[in-house]
């Protein structure tokens, strides 16, 4: 959640101060509020409810925003921008069959995983016949690099600095993850690097299990593909070769074939 400082508004040039403002409403939705109004975006953004009204009006204007009654919610326009970012959108394409045969395979959730500026992005899911109900409902969104599989197969994988980051800005825990130390995430990512697969273990009313692995590109894993059901019902040691096989075929894609 970004929150502007006064010392902020008073370094930045006009422009720059005002695109700002508007991102910090923007990256005040997740997946949980979808629709906020006028004193919420204040209190998420750190901005004062007269800029916020005002910018919130603009933000209409150009179709990132939508009005919902008194509430607003985020426009169509950036969904439509999204789809143009191009390394997301051949990711997305060269990801959709191997879902499939995630979720039929399994008959479970299978999802694109994508590392964003503060955290994942879930960016595709595939419910498989018995991933329906209310988990599937669950994975919308972001969540902190710590807190998801996938995220672990980024940090596993990626540069130690990244880690480093991350726990000296604190693990707390995040909805329906409890949280970690230092220590134990590291702990984690080295079984990560053994192993080939990283786990996070969930809870939402049941216990849930997500089991990801490295979708590699150029040298770094750019993704993660999982898999989520409930703990009792996804078998590690008979999935993780079937994730890992879908992982090597996406990167393969990915990198032409080769």
């Amino acid at each position: 959640m970004a929150v502007e400082t006064a010392n902020q508004r008073r370094e930045d040039p006009p422009a720059k101060a005002v695109l700002r403002r508007a991102r910090a409403i923007l990256q005040s939705y997740d997946a949980t509020s979808s629709s906020l109004g006028i004193s919420e975006l204040a209190r998420r953004s750190g901005l004062p409810k007269a800029t916020v009204h005002r910018l919130v009006q603009e933000l209409v204007t150009c179709d990132l925003l939508e009005r919902d009654g008194h509430r607003y919610r985020l426009g169509p326009w950036l969904y439509e921008l999204g789809q143009r970012a191009p390394a997301h959108r051949l990711l997305r394409v060269a990801a959709a069959p191997y879902l499939d045969d995630l979720s039929h395979v399994t008959q479970e959730i299978a999802l694109l995983v994508v590392p964003g500026r503060d955290g994942m992005l879930f960016t595709e899911k595939y419910v498989g016949s018995r991933g329906r109900g209310h988990i599937a409902t669950q994975f919308d969104g972001r969540a902190p690099m710590y807190c998801a599989a996938s995220g672990k197969v980024i940090l596993a994988f990626g540069p130690p600095e990244r880690v480093d980051e991350l726990c000296a800005a604190g693990l707390d825990g995040w909805g329906c993850y409890p949280g970690t130390s230092p220590r134990q995430l590291r702990a984690e990512l080295s079984e990560v690097r053994r192993q080939g697969y990283a786990t996070t273990r969930l809870n939402i009313g049941i216990e849930y299990l997500a089991i990801a692995g490295p979708v590699w590109l150029a040298g770094r894993v750019v993704a993660g593909l999982s898999v989520v059901a409930p703990t009792g019902r996804l078998d590690v040691n008979r999935y993780s070769p079937v994730l890992l096989m879908a992982c090597d075929g996406l990167s393969r894609s990915l990198r032409g074939g080769r």
